[in-house]
């Protein structure tokens, strides 16, 4: 089975970023050497390109232009509304340009976390709540080494896109792939943001108070309902079935799962709709494929739970909201069913480096 790796979408506009890239930089006798360095990609069913189709031409552009920041030069010129995804998400969040600006940032980010495997699948993201502000980590492929252009690239779109929708809300940005002053002061002067060295590549988003509410997972229980009502993922989803047709019913329903948790109630109600479903059709499919609607959420739960609970911010009581429990005794209790511990030994065993679970 090939590894995915790029949206189709996103290398044409990447293409068009370095001819505009060349343009700017009076090399226009250049241009013209262009095509010769791209890679056939019409003959590839789907939407999604194989890594190493990507990383041919990538690598190819690299040589040609031997520039050490063009990952981010190219990806700051690419145009955006030309991605499937952007306009996807712009969809999803038009009942609720009108709500509170915290709640718009909550919902986009929560958006370009769950569904940013519809750009690529080379890196992912990581999305951890902590108190006053919400990161973004880029994690990466186990069978794939990432290129600094490659993960400038994914750092740069995640950039774009939040400030598309949620404008001055980054806080600092921290860089694990450079290591020289030199470069974090390029960085700095390209985000205009504080850059600063770390372990792991990351962008950090600040959360004002709002109505008295010092974090977002207290704004996100006090305005519940109003979340739920407005929040709309179907776009999504249905880019998802149609781009990527290899994603069976459980993978959809998962991903609509922890799209809506927190938001909403994750119903079978709420999922099924989220996928355009009447609830006994999606009972149907999953049964098709040998699982249930409350196995996948109760696996999803059990995943998430370990997500959260490895965030020493995050106290127990906010990540059994987080994960849809009504309280967090019923969250206890099937965590306990899970792993045999309470979530507090899990913790901290965790923290201690002795959890084996």
């Amino acid at each position: 089975m090939e590894i995915y790796s790029t949206h189709r979408s996103v290398v044409y506009a990447a293409r068009e970023a370095t001819t505009l890239y060349l343009l700017e930089e009076g090399r226009q006798e250049d241009v013209h050497r262009l095509p010769k360095y791209y890679v056939d990609i019409d003959n590839y069913k789907g939407d999604m390109i194989p890594v190493n189709i990507v990383n041919k031409e990538l690598s190819a552009i690299c040589e040609l232009f031997q520039d050490t920041y063009l990952g981010l030069k190219l990806h700051f010129r690419m145009n955006l509304s030309s991605i499937p995804f952007y306009k996807s998400i712009s969809e999803c969040i038009k009942p609720c340009l009108n709500t509170n600006k915290q709640m718009l940032f909550l919902l986009v980010s929560r958006l370009v976390h769950c569904f940013f495997s519809l750009i690529t699948s080379l890196i992912s993201l990581k999305l951890v709540p902590e108190k006053g502000q919400i990161r973004f980590d880029l994690v990466f492929s186990k069978e794939y080494v990432s290129n600094k252009h490659e993960i400038d690239g994914v750092l740069v779109i995640v950039y774009r896109l939040m400030e598309e929708f949620c404008p001055g809300v980054i806080k600092k940005i921290t860089i694990g792939h450079r290591s020289s002053l030199y470069e974090l002061d390029y960085y700095k002067s390209v985000f205009g943001v504080p850059i600063e060295l770390s372990q792991t590549t990351s962008l950090v988003y600040a959360l004002e108070n709002t109505n008295d509410h010092s974090d977002a997972i207290d704004f996100l229980i006090q305005n519940e309902e109003d979340v739920g009502k407005n929040f709309l993922v179907n776009p999504l989803l249905n880019l998802l079935s149609v781009q990527i047709t290899d994603s069976d019913y459980k993978r959809r329903c998962e991903i609509a799962i922890e799209t809506l948790i927190g938001f909403s109630q994750p119903t079978r109600g709420n999922v099924s709709s989220a996928m355009n479903l009447s609830i006994s059709t999606l009972q149907r499919r999953l049964k098709d494929e040998g699982t249930s609607f409350q196995e996948i959420l109760e696996d999803t739960r059990k995943r998430l739970s370990q997500t959260y609970l490895a965030e020493k911010n995050i106290s127990t009581n906010e990540i059994a909201y987080l994960l849809g429990y009504k309280s967090p005794s019923q969250f206890f209790k099937c965590f306990k069913g899970w792993f045999g511990v309470t979530p507090k030994a899990y913790r901290d065993s965790f923290m201690r480096g002795t959890c084996t679970a």
